[in-house]
C-alpha cells in the first residue's frame, strides 16, 4: 500500500501552493481543561484533535465507534466480548479514559465501555487529547482522554430534529432531539432506537464450519437510548447543569473462528442509568468547577454450549454502582499566571453471580482518588505548564479472592508551547502517569476464559512528544514525534486449555510519528489526510526491544475527501488503511499476523431547504465498497459491503 504513503506525502506538500484560499478568524479560541480562554495566539497545551458537530453528522454514525476510526492514530477494534473499543497510538482501551460532559464514561470494573452502545445523537463535539493529559482529569489517564461534549444550546433559540436510517440486513435507526433556551434556563432532550439483525460477511469469507451462513451468526443488536439535560444560570457568574441518561440494550456476541473454545455469548440484559451534576462559579479571579455523577449498570451474559445458541451452559449476572466526584479550582493571578488544583475520585462496587454457583453473590469494590495542581505561565508567544498529582487505589472487597494491598503513586506533566508567528507553532510535552489494574483484570475469571492474577501491579508510563504545527488561511498541518516507555505494562498471556492470563511485562517501548493535513480548497472542497507510524515492542531477556505486542499496527492511515458540488449537493469519500498488525490466538504462545486492509466508503447527500428555519437532508452511504474481508482482532471477521439510506430533518424557531 505504498500509494497511500505517497498520497499523504503529496497532500502535505500541496499546502505550500498559494492558489487555494480560505478565510480564517484572526482571533482564535483555545480550551484549557474545560475553561475557555481567548487569545490572539493559538496555543493548546497538549496534542488535541477536535471532531465538530458537522463531521459527526456526515458520518451517519449511530454510536461513537462508527466515526472514531477516522481520528488520527485511532484504531477501532471489536473484541471477543462483543465490545467496540478504541486504541490510541498503540495504547489499549483501558489506558484511555472517556469522559462525557466532564465525568468518566468508563465502567470501573474494567475501565472500559462498549462504544457501540453510546449514542451519537446528542454529541456536539469531541476532543481527543493524546499522551498524558492535564492532572484535572484524575487517575488512570495514562495514554490520553476522549472528551465527549453534548450539543451547546444557543441563548434564545430552539432547535430540533428527527432522523431515520435504513440499511443492510434489516438495519433500522430512528432518533429525535429537541433543545431550547430561555433567559436563564435551557434544556436538551433526545431519544433514539436502533435495531439490526446483524451484518453480512464479505463474499470471500469461506469458513462455513465456524460460521455456516453468509451473515455473521449472533451479531444482532437492539438499543434504546434516552437523554435529557437541564442548564440553569443562577447569575452571570454561576451556572448549574443536571442530566439523566438511560441505555437499554441486548445483543449477541459473534463467536471467534479458528479457535478451539470460542465464546458462545449473548447479552439479554444491558441497562445503564447515569445522572450528572455540573456547576461553575466565578468568585473574582477564582473559578470553582465541580462534577458529580452516579451510574448504575445491570448486565447479564448467557453462555451457550454451541453455535445453535439453544442450550445454556452458564449465566453471569452483574451489577455496577459507581459514585464519581471532581472539584476544580482555578486561580487567575494576572494576565500571565494561572494556577489549577483538582481533587477527584470514584467509588465503585461490582456484584456478580453465576448460575453454576447458585447465584451466590460476590462483591468487589475499588476506590480511586487523585489530588493535584498545575501552574500555567503565558507570556506573549510562549506558554509553559507544569503539574503534579498523587493517585491512590484501594480494593476493600475482593469477592472470594485474596485481599490486595492498596497502591499509591505520583504523576506529573509538563508542556511548553512556542509560537513563532501565527503560522508556526512548536509544542513539547513530557510526563509520567500510572494506571491501576482494574478489578476485572485482577480478580475475574470471565466465565472460565481467564485465570485471575491478584498479583498484578500498576502500569507506569513515561511519555514525551514534539509537535510541529504549520497553518495558514487555507490549511492546518502538523507532524508529531512521540515516545512512550512503560514499566509493568499489562498484557495477555496465552495458556494451555484455551485460557489467558494477564501479566505484567517488564518494559514496553512505543515510538511513533503522526502527521495530518487539512486543506480547505475554494471553500467547497476539504481534504483531510493523516498517517501514523508505530514501532512498538517489549523488552526480551537480552534487554532488546524486539518482543511482539498485540494490536499495535505499524501503519495507520486515513483520507477524507469532502466536496460540495453546489449549495445543496455534497459527496464524501472516506479511506482507511491498517498495516502490519499482530494478534494472540487462543492456545498459541506465538503471535499471528493479521492481514493488512484498505477500506473505502462513499456518502452522498442532498439538502432540501423548505424555508429558512427547516432543512431536510436525504443521504445515501455505502461502507466497505470493495467488500474487503478484514479482521480488527484475531478470529473476528468484520462486515462486508453495507448500504444505508435515510433522511435528517432539522427545524428551528
Amino acid at each position: 500500500m505504498n500509494y497511500l504513503i505517497i498520497t499523504a506525502s503529496l497532500l502535505l506538500l500541496i499546502v505550500q501552493n498559494p492558489i487555494f484560499s480560505f478565510t480564517q478568524d484572526s482571533v482564535r479560541t483555545y480550551k484549557l481543561d474545560e475553561v475557555t480562554v481567548k487569545s490572539g495566539l493559538i496555543v493548546e497545551p497538549k496534542s488535541v484533535t477536535e471532531i465538530k458537530l458537522n463531521s459527526i453528522k456526515k458520518s451517519d454514525a449511530s454510536s461513537i465507534n462508527e466515526f472514531a476510526k477516522f481520528i488520527p492514530s485511532v484504531k477501532v477494534q471489536n473484541n471477543s466480548r462483543g465490545e467496540s473499543q478504541i486504541f490510541l497510538r498503540g495504547s489499549n482501551s483501558r489506558q484511555i479514559s472517556i469522559f462525557f460532559d466532564g465525568v468518566p464514561l468508563n465502567i470501573p470494573w474494567d475501565n472500559r465501555i462498549d462504544l457501540s452502545l453510546v449514542p451519537a445523537d446528542v454529541i456536539g463535539y469531541i476532543a481527543v487529547t493524546k499522551g498524558i493529559p492535564s492532572i484535572v482529569y484524575g487517575a488512570n489517564t495514562l495514554a490520553g482522554v476522549v472528551s465527549i461534549n453534548t450539543r451547546e444550546i444557543e441563548s434564545g433559540k430552539s432547535l430540533g430534529g428527527i432522523k431515520a436510517q435504513l440499511g443492510h440486513f434489516s438495519f433500522k435507526r430512528f432518533s429525535g432531539y429537541w433543545q431550547s433556551s430561555f433567559d436563564k434556563f435551557s434544556y436538551l432532550a433526545s431519544i433514539s432506537y436502533k435495531k439490526s439483525n446483524g451484518f453480512v460477511l464479505p463474499g470471500e469469507f469461506k469458513n462455513t464450519a465456524s460460521n455456516p451462513a453468509d451473515y455473521r451468526l449472533n451479531s444482532f443488536s437492539e438499543n434504546l437510548n434516552s437523554f435529557v439535560k437541564f442548564n440553569y444560570k443562577l447569575s452571570l457568574i454561576s451556572k448549574l447543569g443536571l442530566s439523566f441518561s438511560y441505555i437499554d440494550s441486548e445483543k449477541g456476541v459473534p463467536a471467534e473462528i479458528d479457535v478451539g473454545s470460542p465464546r458462545f455469548w449473548q447479552y439479554p440484559v444491558w441497562k445503564k442509568f447515569k445522572t450528572i451534576l455540573n456547576g461553575e462559579h466565578i468568585l473574582s479571579s477564582t473559578i470553582i468547577g465541580y462534577s458529580f455523577s452516579f451510574s448504575n449498570l445491570e448486565s447479564q451474559i448467557n453462555q451457550y454450549n454451541s453455535l445453535s445458541y439453544s442450550a445454556i451452559d452458564d449465566i453471569e449476572k452483574g451489577k455496577d454502582a459507581t459514585f464519581f466526584g471532581r472539584v476544580n479550582l482555578q486561580r487567575i493571578f494576572n494576565s500571565s499566571s494561572i494556577l489549577r488544583a483538582s481533587l477527584s475520585g470514584f467509588s465503585s462496587t461490582h456484584t456478580e453471580s453465576f448460575l453454576s454457583g447458585n447465584y451466590s453473590e460476590l462483591k468487589y469494590t475499588q476506590n480511586v482518588f487523585s489530588a493535584g495542581a498545575e501552574y500555567e505561565f503565558i507570556k506573549s508567544n510562549f506558554s509553559a505548564i507544569a503539574g503534579a498529582s498523587y493517585d491512590a487505589s484501594y480494593t476493600p472487597k475482593t469477592g472470594d479472592k485474596p485481599d490486595k494491598e492498596g497502591i499509591t503513586d505520583y504523576s506529573f506533566n509538563t508542556s511548553f508551547i512556542y509560537s513563532f508567528n501565527n503560522a508556526y507553532i512548536v509544542k513539547l510535552n513530557f510526563g509520567r502517569k500510572t494506571r491501576f489494574p482494574t478489578l476485572r483484570e485482577t480478580f475475574s475469571g470471565a466465565l472460565g476464559r481467564f485465570v485471575p492474577n491478584p498479583g498484578l501491579k500498576a502500569e507506569e508510563a513515561y511519555n514525551g512528544e514534539v509537535n510541529f504545527i504549520y497553518q495558514n488561511s487555507f490549511s492546518y498541518n502538523y507532524i508529531n514525534l512521540f515516545a512512550t516507555f512503560m514499566n509493568d505494562g499489562i498484557v495477555r498471556q496465552s495458556l494451555p486449555g484455551s485460557q489467558f492470563k494477564r501479566i505484567n511485562k517488564d518494559k514496553i517501548r512505543i515510538l511513533g510519528v503522526e502527521a495530518k493535513t487539512n486543506l480547505f480548497i475554494r471553500k467547497n472542497f476539504e481534504v483531510s489526510a493523516n498517517i501514523t507510524y508505530l514501532n512498538a515492542f517489549a523488552e526480551n531477556t537480552n534487554g532488546e526491544f524486539s518482543d511482539t505486542l498485540e494490536y499495535k499496527p505499524e501503519l495507520n492511515a486515513g483520507l477524507t475527501l469532502d466536496y460540495t458540488f453546489n449549495k445543496n449537493f455534497n459527496s464524501i469519500i472516506e479511506a482507511n488503511f491498517i498495516g502490519k498488525e499482530f494478534g494472540l490466538k487462543e492456545g498459541s504462545e506465538y503471535f499471528q499476523k493479521l492481514d493488512d486492509y484498505f477500506l473505502l466508503n462513499f456518502r452522498t447527500s442532498y439538502l432540501v431547504p423548505f424555508n429558512e428555519n427547516t432543512n431536510l437532508e436525504i443521504f445515501f452511504r455505502v461502507n466497505n465498497i470493495f467488500d474487503k474481508l478484514y479482521y480488527t482482532q484475531w478470529g473476528l471477521p468484520e462486515a462486508g459491503r453495507e448500504f444505508f439510506a435515510g433522511f435528517s430533518l432539522e427545524f428551528k424557531n
